[in-house]
């Protein structure tokens, strides 16, 4: 998507329906002296063609940057809109509605290139019905060699793992909560 594109995207500019996101961690290895965030919204009643010679359509999306602040020694909040962004007729083809899709979070423990990146995300349906989840990553990548950069997703059923890793494991969750406007 063009950045012409997304500039043409509206933000809501009074938007109703806030979420507070709580992340905490449990069992780290270490401290995460880099943490960032971003929401996914998409419109996916909407589309358009990117190249006419092309012919084939996409639909709208938008990453928003979010921040969180400490709380305490392992939780953070976050604050985000569902309704960021506004609905409008983009294309001249009918209204396009905006949808959360997803909220996305990054941990690294001092944010060079060779940390592990540990990733936690929310389904737009998980924040809209207020359901927390919690991702299983093992210590021992902590908190990064790889001359790459390397992205640790986790798991959410800790049993994935081997008995013999059980104990060392720490976890990243995510709980959205609705707040008031």
């Amino acid at each position: 998507m063009t950045a012409a594109l997304q500039a043409k995207y509206k933000h809501n500019p009074a938007p109703k329906q806030p979420y507070q996101i709580t992340l905490t961690l449990a069992d780290a290895p270490g401290s995460f002296a880099k943490l960032e965030g971003s929401v996914y919204y998409e419109a996916p009643d909407c589309r358009y063609m990117p190249d006419r010679i092309a012919g084939f359509f996409l639909t709208p999306s938008v990453d928003l940057p979010m921040s969180y602040s400490k709380v305490g020694e392992t939780s953070y909040i976050a604050t985000i809109q569902a309704d960021a962004m506004l609905d409008e007729d983009y294309f001249g083809e009918g209204m396009c509605h905006w949808e959360l899709a997803s909220v996305n979070t990054s941990l690294k423990a001092t944010g060079a290139k060779t940390d592990t990146s540990y990733v936690a995300n929310l389904l737009g349906d998980e924040v809209r019905g207020q359901k927390a989840r919690t991702n299983y990553y093992v210590k021992y990548d902590y908190p990064g060699s790889d001359p790459e950069e390397r992205s640790d997703f986790g798991v959410v059923d800790r049993s994935r793992y081997k008995p013999e890793l059980q104990d060392q494991l720490f976890s990243i969750t995510l709980t959205p909560k609705a707040a008031t406007p």
